[in-house]
């Protein structure tokens, strides 16, 4: 698919490096809803909803979490909902997920439960 090897700005790497030691978590809460693009340093928890692009070290999106649009991460979990396409070293897939993108990974697990409509392109280092 078009764009799925490029993070969803051409001149960033695929995806962020892992999260520091240090880094503080940013956790979005269950009613917020962020439309454009989220950028952070450090680990990010989506337990509302994103409407464009999020990229961080490591993106969990929560059971009642929703990203529509791009996300990139060093490190993705998913129990919620994902949708567009997603690049990230590191995917896993909870029972719970549903996700509907073309997901970009250097390695992935995908546990019994999880809905994954899309297409899985391994990208080596």
């Amino acid at each position: 698919m078009e764009g799925l090897d490029m993070a969803p700005n051409d001149k960033l790497p695929i995806w962020p490096e892992a999260a520091r030691a240090n880094s503080r978590r940013s956790i979005f809460a269950g009613d917020l809803v962020i439309e454009g693009e989220v950028i952070s340093e450090g680990p990010v928890d989506v337990h509302g909803k994103i409407v464009g692009s999020a990229r961080a070290p490591e993106v969990v999106v929560a059971a009642t979490g929703r990203i529509e649009g791009a996300v990139s991460a060093h490190d993705l979990t998913v129990l919620g909902f994902v949708s567009g396409s997603a690049s990230a070293h590191h995917v896993q897939l909870a029972p719970t997920a549903v996700v509907h993108a073309d997901v970009l990974h250097e390695r992935v697990a995908i546990e019994v439960g999880a809905e994954l409509e899309g297409r899985l392109q391994r990208k080596g280092e």
